[in-house]
């Protein structure tokens, strides 16, 4: 088992660190059912105190990709790519942050009317326009998503003609029109595939889908974007973290 030198002086807590360098380990090195090392391994490997390995592994069991065997060890249970549920983050960021190689095929670019359902999600005004961007996302080589943003076209003037400029689309927006996410929000549902998603994604037809519908807003509050993501089910998986119930006020 290889290491990679954790940043103990990052703001990111190195629970967190070091379970992004587990799943890369078990992404590139172990099968569904393969055994992960001993805590008492991973911890001297990566220098870090038991207490920070047990919650790193805490996650990874939470998230599904491990399960604890009493009496036998810790087993590689899933090997899907974990969707963090609860920031704005771009599918790019979230990929290399997995140490993914990434790539995008597929690519439509153009400006149009839009639907019924695009105009009212939002919010637009009548005869405002729409920049239509889909693409088949590729992570390490396999596709894994079906995705199609909607842009309201009068706040990215000349994004056509340009085009996207980085393999990132927010990245684009934040660099090139200063256009930065305040907040989203983020429906999903599971549903089986259609027959073009089935041969995009080249998986069985009727396959089951993750299918993600997301509205982002400006800083303002402005509706910007609508987000149509059709993840495929057996290589993705969502985290969200809940905080404790709010106690009830008694009357």
């Amino acid at each position: 088992m290889q290491t990679n030198e954790l940043d103990k002086h990052s703001k990111v807590p190195l629970y967190k660190q070091l379970k992004l360098l587990l799943m890369r380990y078990i992404e590139e090195n172990l099968s569904e059912g393969d055994s992960l090392p001993i805590e008492t391994e991973i911890e001297k490997l990566y220098g870090v105190s038991r207490a920070t390995v047990r919650k790193t592994i805490d996650e990874l069991v939470s998230d599904g990709i491990v399960k604890r065997i009493q009496g036998k060890g810790t087993f590689v249970q899933s090997k899907k790519i974990v969707q963090t549920a609860g920031t704005i983050t771009s599918w790019t960021e979230e990929m290399r942050l997995k140490g993914k190689k990434i790539h995008t095929e597929n690519t439509l670019l153009v400006e149009m009317e839009p639907s019924r359902k695009i105009s009212e999600e939002l919010k637009l005004a009548p005869n405002e326009k729409v920049i239509c961007l889909k693409r088949t996302r590729f992570a390490d080589g396999e596709p894994i998503a079906i995705m199609i943003n909607y842009l309201r076209a009068k706040f990215v003037p000349g994004f056509i003609e340009e085009g996207l400029q980085k393999e990132s689309l927010y990245e684009t927006l934040e660099e090139g029109y200063n256009i930065r996410l305040k907040k989203a929000d983020e429906r999903i549902q599971a549903r089986s595939a259609t027959d073009l998603e089935a041969i995009e994604l080249r998986i069985p037809p009727q396959s089951a889908l993750l299918h993600l519908t997301r509205v982002s807003y400006l800083t303002d509050g402005t509706p910007f974007e609508l987000v149509e993501m059709s993840n495929r089910g057996d290589r993705y998986h969502y985290h969200i973290e809940l905080d404790g119930r709010n106690k009830l006020k008694s009357f």
